[in-house]
């Protein structure tokens, strides 16, 4: 069950679900809390000539030939392109309540896409979400820091709440967004 206006008002107000910076209440929908964008983005860089594909494993996130990152008040992403941005927001996710983040229709309608296939957001997860963006439209589109809010984040109850040890986080060789501050993942160690 989702939770609606009144119940994530009592979450955020009790500091069981928290955000730094704090949201606003404007910011607060009917059964969602809409996300301000990040000032971090990142992108693939053109790719060398020698690198002809490239595979999932721990090395693809520290790979300098790959990956730029940039701080920047805005970011143009350009049709048929793909950035890795993040919410200003850092969400604490308690034990008991677990998010899916989406995108919001007005972005949908100029063909950007938020989330390519991550939307769980885990009971006990801190951290900047990481917005997966896509450009299917057929404009440029300027995502401007602090300003759009591109992203809504859903919240829900879980039937139990998890134990300390099940929760986000708890596993550091594996949870490695957890207290993300970069849209690539820390080093699994």
């Amino acid at each position: 069950m989702f939770l609606s206006r009144p119940d994530l008002f009592r979450h955020i107000e009790s500091e069981e679900l928290r955000f730094d910076p704090m949201i606003s209440e404007s910011q607060v929908a009917q059964v969602s809390i809409d996300l301000r964008l990040g000032e971090h983005f990142t992108v693939f860089k053109n790719f060398p000539e020698h690198i002809s594909a490239i595979r999932m494993a721990p090395t693809l996130w520290q790979s300098e030939d790959l990956w730029k990152e940039m701080d920047a008040p805005s970011f143009i992403l350009e049709p048929g392109k793909f950035v890795l941005a993040q919410t200003l927001e850092s969400v604490h996710m308690p034990k008991h309540l677990m998010g899916l983040i989406e995108g919001r229709s007005s972005y949908a309608r100029i063909g950007i896409s938020v989330h390519v296939t991550a939307p769980k957001i885990d009971p006990g997860f801190i951290g900047q979400i990481t917005l997966e963006m896509a450009n299917f439209g057929k404009a440029r589109v300027e995502l401007r820091a602090e300003i759009d809010k591109p992203a809504q984040l859903l919240v829900s109850r879980v039937s139990t709440p998890l134990e300390e040890s099940d929760q986000y986080g708890a596993h550091p060789t594996t949870d490695v967004f957890q207290y993300q501050t970069s849209p690539l993942p820390r080093s699994s160690g």
